[in-house]
This record gives C-alpha cells, sequence and structure tokens, in this order.
C-alpha cells in the first residue's frame, strides 16, 4: 500500500509541474502555410498577394509590406489594399497597378489569438 500511495504522490506531483507548460502550448503562434506567389517564383504580374497562415489572425494587427528590391535598397510598393479573408486565414494584399518585372520583396506580421507577432519574408520574381 505505501508503493501505491508513493506512486500515487509522484504521478501528482508530475501532473502539477507538466500542467502549466502543456496550458502554454494550447495557444501556436501564427505560423505562415502558404503563400501565393511562392516564396523564389517566378511569375506573371499578379494582381493579389495572398499569405495563408495555420490560424485566424488579429486584423488590426498584421500587416504586408511590398517593396521592389534593386542591388541592396529596395523601393516600397505603396496603395496596397490589405485584408484578411478565408476565415480569417489569409492575409491579402491587393494590387492596384501591375508590377514592373523585377524582384520583390514581401514583408509580414501576422498576429493571431495569442496576440504574439510572427514576422517573416520572402522574395519573388516578375517576368
Amino acid at each position: 500500500m505505501k508503493i501505491a500511495g508513493t506512486i500515487r504522490s509522484f504521478s501528482l506531483g508530475i501532473g502539477l509541474a507538466v500542467g502549466p507548460l502543456s496550458a502554454s502550448f494550447a495557444y501556436a503562434h501564427a505560423t505562415l502555410v502558404q503563400s501565393t506567389p511562392a516564396a523564389n517564383a517566378v511569375v506573371a504580374s499578379p494582381q493579389q498577394i495572398d499569405l495563408v497562415f495555420n490560424e485566424t489572425l488579429l486584423p488590426r494587427a498584421s500587416r504586408v509590406e511590398l517593396a521592389m528590391v534593386h542591388g541592396n535598397s529596395t523601393m516600397p510598393i505603396e496603395h496596397l489594399e490589405i485584408e484578411v479573408v478565408n476565415d480569417g486565414k489569409t492575409l491579402r494584399a491587393k494590387l492596384h497597378h501591375p508590377l514592373e518585372a523585377g524582384t520583390y520583396r514581401v514583408q509580414y506580421r501576422a498576429v493571431g489569438p495569442d496576440n504574439h507577432p510572427m514576422t517573416g519574408d520572402f522574395s519573388f520574381t516578375v517576368r
């Protein structure tokens, strides 16, 4: 009986120690799952850029920036219409004008329900 009580106490102690850790994993961060255009793709001028995430985004805190790359410098592309679509999981940047041939860098900031901002970037080329 003494061994059973010791095992029960040990199990309870482990549960109390691991419980708070498992609760912190309940909130995963927003992770980019797919993009259109894809990273490093060579495409015709897109009408929009879609970034699909693994969870619903907070629209007020999420954003996309686009810039044309010129050697070591960049030229921001103005006049993007940013919206969150697809049940809140897709961050979309609609372009008002066709993009010129060249390399473009997409930078994003995505904030999910845990309020933790996740940032990233990738490039694609317009032919």
